[in-house]
C-alpha cells in the first residue's frame, strides 16, 4: 500500500477544521491522534515491521478516532453509551462514505483497515481474525491505550468525563469493577457505575497491552502512577487503590522484564 504521509496529515486538517477546533474536546482529540500514530511507529519499530506495514499501522492512528468530531457534533459528549459507538461511526464515516480516499488514493488495504478502525475498541476480538488482521488490531489498540492513560493526566477530567472534580473525590468503587481490576481483567464497560469506576477502567488498560514496548511506553510516560495515585476523601477508595496499584505494577513488571 503507498501511503504519502504528507497527503494525510493534511487530509486530517482539512478535515477537522471544520469542526470548532478552539473547543478543548475537539483539540483533545486532535492531539490524541496524532500521538497514537506516532505511538503506532514506535510499537511497529520494535516489531521489525517493513516501512510498507509500518505506515499502515500509522495510517490506523491517524484515522481510527475520525469519527469522535461528528459523535460531538451531533451528541455532544464522548461516552459510547449514550451516544454511538465511535469506532463504528469512524469506519462508516471512512469507508461507508468514501473519505477514505481523501487520505490515500490506494485501495488495496481498505478491507485491512477498516477491519482494524472498527475494532479498535471492541471488548474482546472475534476469533476470526488472520494473523496479519490480529497484528495491526493489536498494533492500534495497544497504541490507543497508551496515549488514554495520558489523556486522562494532561486533561481536566471534568471535561473527560462529564463529572465534576468533586465527584472523583467522593466517590466508592463498584465491588465488580475492583473484582475486575485485581484479577487482572480488562474491566466490564457495564460494570462501571462510579467516577472512580471510569478512572479505574482506563487504568486497566495495561491488562489489554500485548507488545512489550507498550508496556515499556506506559511505564516510561509516568502518567499511570499519576492515575494510580488517585486523591480519595472516602478512607475505602483509599486503600482499595493501593491495592489496585500494588497489583498493577507487578502486571507490568511481569511483562516489561
Amino acid at each position: 500500500m503507498l501511503i504519502n504521509r504528507e497527503q494525510v496529515l493534511s487530509a486530517f486538517d482539512r478535515y477537522t477544521s471544520a469542526y470548532d477546533v478552539s473547543d478543548i474536546k475537539v483539540k483533545l482529540k486532535i492531539d490524541h491522534t496524532y500521538r497514537v500514530a506516532e505511538i503506532c511507529d514506535k510499537i511497529s519499530d520494535s516489531l521489525h515491521l517493513s516501512q510498507e506495514d509500518r505506515d499502515i499501522a500509522w495510517l490506523s492512528g491517524m484515522l481510527h478516532d475520525i469519527g469522535r468530531f461528528e459523535q460531538l457534533r451531533r451528541y455532544h459528549t464522548f461516552k459510547d453509551k449514550i451516544s454511538c459507538n465511535h469506532a463504528a461511526l469512524s469506519a462508516d464515516i471512512l469507508f461507508v462514505d468514501g473519505n477514505i480516499r481523501m487520505f490515500t488514493d490506494d485501495s488495496s488495504e481498505d478491507e485491512l483497515l477498516e477491519k482494524v478502525i472498527r475494532l479498535h475498541n471492541v471488548y474482546i476480538l472475534p476469533d476470526s481474525l488472520s494473523e496479519r488482521e490480529l497484528l495491526f488490531v493489536n498494533l492500534l489498540r495497544d497504541a490507543d491505550k497508551v496515549d488514554i492513560i495520558k489523556v486522562n493526566c494532561i486533561t481536566p477530567r471534568s471535561e473527560i468525563y462529564d463529572i465534576p472534580e468533586n465527584d472523583f473525590r467522593a466517590s466508592t468503587i463498584s465491588q465488580d469493577v475492583y473484582k475486575d481490576i485485581v484479577s487482572e481483567h480488562n474491566v466490564d464497560r457495564d460494570h462501571s457505575k462510579t467516577p472512580a469506576d471510569y478512572i479505574i477502567g482506563h487504568i486497566a488498560f495495561v491488562y489489554g497491552l500485548v507488545y512489550k514496548q507498550s508496556f515499556i511506553e506506559v511505564r516510561q510516560q509516568g502518567y499511570l502512577d499519576q492515575m494510580l495515585d488517585f486523591r480519595s476523601d472516602v478512607p475505602d477508595t483509599k486503600e482499595k487503590f493501593k491495592k489496585i496499584k500494588e497489583t498493577v505494577n507487578k502486571y507490568i513488571d511481569r511483562h516489561v522484564g
